[in-house]
């Protein structure tokens, strides 16, 4: 089909060069536009499925679908207590950490009554070995009140040294000494 579109394309051009010449015009114009109706005659028809239409834009990369985002791995609850437990800042610090909850923990609990007149009593022992046995005793209550109030472990412990040291003051090992193995030997 093509080649039967250039003939008559061809055709069309001697066709106008023999019809310029024979009406008396020049020569070169006759033929430039018998060529001019020729070449637009043969772009119209070039344009085939065999020719490729020019690429305006590049072609896309072929993507692949699209893929979920990974699910952030959510810590357990054990994870997060460790996370938002409050750091070490030290020795120091951790005692007066500590100190600090505890006085605030003695406050709260040193006005209750019965700890009260507790303390009026052991202050009011005629002997100081009353006095002592009693302030053994208010002390043991006191302790195991703050003791039960005490919601960490850490202060827990700490209350425990601090009555162990009040406990321990109240001892006078030198004023009545206990006896020794090799004196009751003899």
């Amino acid at each position: 089909m093509r080649t039967f579109f250039f003939l008559i394309i061809f055709e069309v051009l001697i066709t106008s060069t023999v019809f310029a010449q024979n009406h008396g015009s020049p020569s070169g114009r006759g033929d430039f536009g018998g060529i001019l109706i020729a070449q637009a005659a043969v772009s119209n028809t070039t344009t085939s499925r065999d020719q490729v239409a020019p690429q305006i834009l590049p072609p896309l990369p072929e993507s692949e679908p699209p893929v979920a985002p990974p699910t952030p791995k959510i810590p357990s609850l054990e994870e997060l207590d460790q996370l938002f437990k409050p750091s070490s800042l030290g020795k120091e610090a951790d005692e007066a950490r500590l100190h600090q909850q505890w006085r605030e923990l003695s406050n709260k609990t040193i006005n209750d009554s019965d700890l009260v007149a507790a303390r009026a009593h052991a202050e009011a022992a005629p002997t100081d070995l009353l006095k002592r046995q009693h302030l053994r005793a208010y002390y043991t209550m006191f302790y195991d009140r703050m003791r039960a109030k005490a919601q960490t472990p850490e202060l827990k412990n700490f209350i425990d040294a601090k009555k162990a040291q009040h406990l321990g003051a109240l001892a006078q090992n030198r004023v009545r000494p206990s006896p020794s193995p090799a004196a009751t030997a003899r």
